[in-house]
């Protein structure tokens, strides 16, 4: 065993009490949490003649103000206009509504999609048709000619929506389409057979003096009444083509 004695741990304050600071005390060596000095972040006294750290923001701001630079796009964009094939009709009425079609091979009601169902009378010719378009998408869901005799029935029994059948053009083709009409509320479902009913009477008196005009006979008469519908029917074909965002 070593007669010598053991080593104490270094002490971790010493420095600090050779230094002057210490926790305690009243005397000059005491620990100070006065003013911090510059090397702890406390912002240095300029020099005589020296611009202070104001005058250097100041600088800054005005050297970005005098900067000049532009910078042009890569690829230049023109402005295209679009159609949406509505401009020469006049708006009858236009309400929100969930459309459905029946599917005749599966035996169900598919959803369409949900849009604004609106009744459209053009400007010159007077004909009244019916368009609805997708939310968001502007997808179109119908298009049709309001024609005369068209029956609207309650589905279901529901006073908020209705059934029709009509001569589609939705997908550019002719087609035998079964629709169905949800509205939120009684009155805009009531809003919308009144409107239907007045352009199924404006299309009647299209038509009805169209077969007013003299014929040589009563079947060829009738004849060219059903040409004229059918091609009431068809004209919409050409109008309001399925536009996809």
């Amino acid at each position: 065993m070593s007669d010598e004695a053991p080593q104490q741990p270094a002490n971790p304050f010493a420095a600090l009490g050779n230094s002057g600071a210490s926790f305690g005390g009243t005397g000059s060596g005491a620990f100070s949490f006065g003013v911090p000095t510059a090397a702890f972040g406390a912002p240095a006294k300029p020099a005589d003649g020296e611009e202070g750290a104001d005058d250097g923001e100041e600088g800054g701001a005005a050297a970005e103000e005098e900067c000049q630079a532009e910078f042009k796009p890569i690829v230049q964009l023109e402005e295209v206009e679009t159609k949406s094939g509505e401009e020469d009709e006049d708006v009858l009425v236009e309400l929100k509504c969930k459309l459905y079609r029946f599917d005749n091979e599966n035996q169900e009601w598919k959803e369409r999609g949900t849009g604004f169902i609106k009744l459209l009378q053009h400007k010159e010719n007077k004909k009244v048709r019916l368009l609805m378009r997708q939310d968001k998408t502007l997808k179109i869901r119908a298009n049709h000619i309001v024609m005369p005799g068209t029956k609207l029935q309650e589905h279901s029994g529901s006073e908020k929506a209705w059934v029709w059948s009509a001569v589609d053009f939705a997908d550019e083709t002719q087609r035998i389409e079964l629709f169905a009409a949800r509205f939120g509320t009684v009155e805009k479902a009531q809003e919308f057979k009144k409107k239907f009913e007045e352009s199924m009477d404006i299309n009647a008196a299209l038509l009805g003096d169209l077969a007013a005009l003299p014929r040589a006979d009563e079947s060829a008469g009738g004849a060219a009444e059903d040409k004229e519908a059918e091609e009431l029917a068809k004209e919409v074909a050409d109008k309001a083509a399925v536009q996809d965002e």
